[in-house]
């Protein structure tokens, strides 16, 4: 109970400080994270904003024998017009992989909500992808709509987001998401229990720098992704999102209807395993784009 009580104080001390550095950034005042007495231990705000494209590093030639060493290793890769320095964080996914691998799926997955344990390797790609292109993950505000058992919400947390907030309308799930978390010590997130297409509070809107997601992919409840990505363009101006390739041109469309912008940051494959009893094969390999949605 102490425990729980010291967090949520952390996480209110936290919070207004993020909201006044919000609201001095409209003013055109110079924001400061305070702080290491706001900021629970081991959390450090970024010092530094992520190279350009024009401060790219040319690869040596040892550094493109890793990369095609990582690839041929790797379930996923960065596309490489989409990325100034992504590419070289490949050869050390495995060891963000490895701070995930204790992260527990679902015990009895609801295939009404079509949920898939996404994997250590896949979410360290997601991440490391957002991280490394653009920034979005230290230092920032993150919103996980389906949130699931968390291991999207703790690598974000692992890799230095300010604070992090999971949103999911499985009780269930979000019972083994506060037990996920325990093991890692992490204090700065918060978890809401709602229905994500059409339950989240008015007071989140616009509250966060980034929103990330595995939503449904639609298959048992047609337009579910879809309303996914409208709620997270409430919460954030930036939205990463996963999604079936096949899928890619149609919510090129769909971006330009809501007049956001939509672009691949990476491909990947997700290896979907045996999950329900109607599934017949072992495992299956589904190609996925991880797509940034942004105004």
């Amino acid at each position: 109970m102490a425990l729980n009580t010291n967090r949520e104080l952390v996480n209110k001390k936290l919070l207004e400080e993020l909201e006044l550095n919000k609201k001095l950034l409209k003013q055109g005042g110079v924001p400061t994270l305070n702080s290491q007495n706001s900021l629970p231990a081991g959390l450090n705000p970024p010092n530094k904003k992520p190279l350009g494209h024009s401060d790219a590093p040319v690869l040596s030639a040892t550094q493109r024998s890793a990369l095609n060493l990582a690839r041929t290793q790797s379930y996923g890769y960065y596309i490489s017009q989409d990325s100034s320095f992504g590419n070289l964080i490949l050869p050390v996914l495995p060891q963000f992989d490895d701070n995930l691998q204790d992260v527990e799926g679902f015990d009895n997955p609801k295939i009404s909500l079509e949920q898939y344990t996404t994997t250590p390797h896949l979410s360290a790609c997601i991440l490391h992808s957002i991280q490394s292109t653009y920034g979005d993950i230290e230092g920032k505000i993150v919103a996980d709509l389906g949130c699931g058992c968390g291991i999207l919400s703790i690598g974000s947390l692992l890799l230095g987001s300010a604070y992090t907030v999971g949103f999911d309308i499985d009780t269930d799930a979000l019972e083994i998401f506060t037990s996920n978390i325990e093991d890692y010590e992490l204090l700065n997130y918060e978890l809401v229990a709602c229905d994500v297409t059409s339950g989240i509070s008015s007071k989140w809107e616009n509250f966060f720098d980034t929103v990330v997601m595995n939503p449904p992919f639609g298959t048992r409840n047609k337009g579910v992704d879809v309303e996914f990505i409208k709620a997270g363009l409430k919460l954030a101006s930036v939205v990463y999102s996963l999604h079936k390739t096949s899928t890619r041109d149609y919510f090129f469309k769909k971006s330009k209807e809501w007049n956001v912008n939509c672009k691949v940051v990476a491909e990947l494959k997700f290896d979907l395993p045996n999950t329900y009893k109607f599934h017949s094969k072992k495992s299956v390999d589904i190609f996925v784009d991880v797509l940034r949605f942004y105004r």
